[in-house]
């Protein structure tokens, strides 16, 4: 993993220096959040960091390294702070299941229904609680597509979140792990989208019968 998490920016040789270089790093997510990628530039950057504006441009000659190391630190702590806890609490909840267990019309149910409820919730306090990690990642994942330097990590990042997601499928009883997997995180990254648009639409009602009904679908029956 560390061979596709690089920095493109100085790197810092003291403790000092490393905080320095975080807190820019901290305010130019601030502002891709706030304003959009496009108004991270210098001077906006020292601003909001409270930092001279030739720290910024020492550590960043080039805008575009200030906002790929950004990037590349959102990812970072993301993959730690959000996607693992997903994961761990998703093979939590499936180890409570056999594959064998499935073929039992209640225990079939009963998984649906409780692993629409955990990936509702979880969406849930993404919008509410964490909605700037949504709005970065959703920018983040734009940027890859026009910066070849965030592709590599791009993928890792939603390698990441797939992983947990092929898992639950093969718990499910799928006989094709990998596409449901994609599937139903597509759901999931479209149901962010559009609640991102119309936060006045979140409730776990509302998402929770999506993903149920996506996961009926998917579910074999005994």
């Amino acid at each position: 993993m560390s061979s596709v998490i690089q920095y493109q920016g100085r790197k810092a040789r003291r403790a000092g220096s490393e905080q320095r270089r975080q807190a820019i790093l901290e305010a130019a997510l601030t502002i891709i959040v706030q304003d959009g990628i496009r108004a991270v530039r210098h001077r906006a950057v020292a601003r909001e960091a409270e930092v001279p504006l030739s720290a910024t441009t020492y550590y960043f000659k080039d805008i575009s390294d200030l906002i790929a190391d950004t990037f590349t630190l959102f990812a970072e702590r993301a993959l730690k702070e959000v996607i693992e806890p997903f994961k761990e609490q998703a093979f939590a909840l499936l180890s409570q299941f056999s594959r064998e267990s499935l073929s039992n019309p209640e225990d079939r149910s009963r998984l649906v229904t409780l692993t629409s409820q955990m990936m509702a919730a979880f969406i849930v306090d993404e919008l509410t609680n964490r909605r700037d990690h949504l709005v970065a990642e959703q920018a983040f994942l734009q940027e890859a597509v026009l910066d070849s330097r965030l592709r590599d990590l791009a993928d890792l990042y939603l390698r990441q979140q797939l992983e947990g997601l092929i898992i639950a499928a093969e718990r499910f009883g799928s006989d094709q792990p990998k596409l449901d997997a994609e599937l139903i995180l597509s759901t999931m990254v479209t149901l962010e989208q559009r609640l991102l648009v119309h936060p006045e639409r979140t409730s776990q009602e509302f998402v929770e019968s999506r993903i149920h009904n996506l996961l009926n679908k998917l579910v074999p029956h005994g």
